[in-house]
């Protein structure tokens, strides 16, 4: 579910064209363009589109696509649910765009109404109670097996103690502090490279934990957001060395990878995830030997 504005310029000739850039600077946002596994690539953008987010209060990230700005055309959209800073965020942002443009029209496609800038600060409070509903009723759909937001940064699986208290929560004060403080971390958010043998049409996953870097890693090998919903066969993961620009010999097996991490001082992420602290390259060394 989404809050979803469709901004057109009004003005027939000499269409304005957006900068994401200069949007970005300007409203005191970050932004980036996500990979296949919904993790944000920092500083780029993708044939006229982008996620915005606010480095100071990062929530599920402002999806931006002017990708017919040369037509006077854009949308800007953010998820449900989200968080009160981010709906504050989404507001600033369009007003500015709005700004920009002169004279524009910015329709909900949700709501089916039209919106101002101005009315979009005024009912801030209804959207936030209404993304509130929204996390409340997604926290309590016992059919899911697990539950998965895409954030700006990365993708978060709740665990169950969050699914618990955001089913009954009153506001928003906890959901927001929590996707901020896991965003905010500066790690290493592991993605796999998929490879298809060729006979078999088996398909491999295969990570590789760089030295010095602290890193979330999923559980299972398998544990990525992927639309496709790929089905992977087996895991492997390399050390890398990256001072020595070079990877350590050995390919391991990635769950006797995971469980002889127990002795690092790893710890949970998410529901799905560890944070793998910073690892020596002579403790890579004494792993790759227990792997080996």
């Amino acid at each position: 579910m989404a809050f979803t504005l469709q901004i057109r310029q009004k003005k027939l000739f000499g269409k304005t064209v957006l900068d994401i850039p200069s949007l970005a600077r300007t409203c005191g946002l970050s932004y980036g363009s996500d990979n296949d596994f919904y993790i944000l690539q920092e500083n780029e953008q993708v044939r006229g589109t982008a996620v915005f987010y606010n480095p100071e209060r990062i929530g599920r990230g402002i999806f931006f696509d002017g990708s017919k700005a040369g037509e006077g055309y854009y949308e800007l959209s953010y998820n449900i649910p989200t968080t009160e800073a981010e709906i504050t965020d989404f507001a600033r942002l369009a007003g500015e765009m709005e700004r920009r443009l002169g004279r524009a029209e910015m329709y909900c496609v949700e709501e089916e109404r039209s919106f101002t800038g101005r009315e979009l600060e005024q009912w801030i409070g209804n959207f936030a109670e209404f993304s509130r509903e929204s996390l409340n009723r997604f926290c309590g759909n016992k059919e899911f097996k697990s539950h998965i937001l895409t954030l700006a940064r990365w993708p978060y699986t709740l665990t169950e103690d969050k699914v618990s208290a955001w089913e009954i929560c009153t506001d928003l004060s906890d959901f927001e502090q929590t996707l901020h403080k896991l965003q905010a971390l500066d790690v290493y958010y592991a993605k796999p490279r998929l490879l298809q043998k060729n006979d078999t049409k088996e398909i491999g996953a295969f990570y590789a934990l760089t030295e010095e870097c602290e890193s979330i890693f999923p559980v299972r090998a398998d544990g990525f957001l992927n639309l496709s919903e790929l089905k992977i066969t087996e895991g492997f993961v390399q050390f890398v060395l990256y001072r020595e620009q070079r990877v350590m010999e050995g390919m391991f097996p990635y769950e006797r990878f995971i469980e002889e991490l127990r002795g690092y001082g790893v710890r949970q992420f998410d529901a799905d995830h560890i944070l793998i602290p910073p690892m020596t390259k002579g403790e890579l060394e004494k792993l790759a030997g227990k792997l080996c």
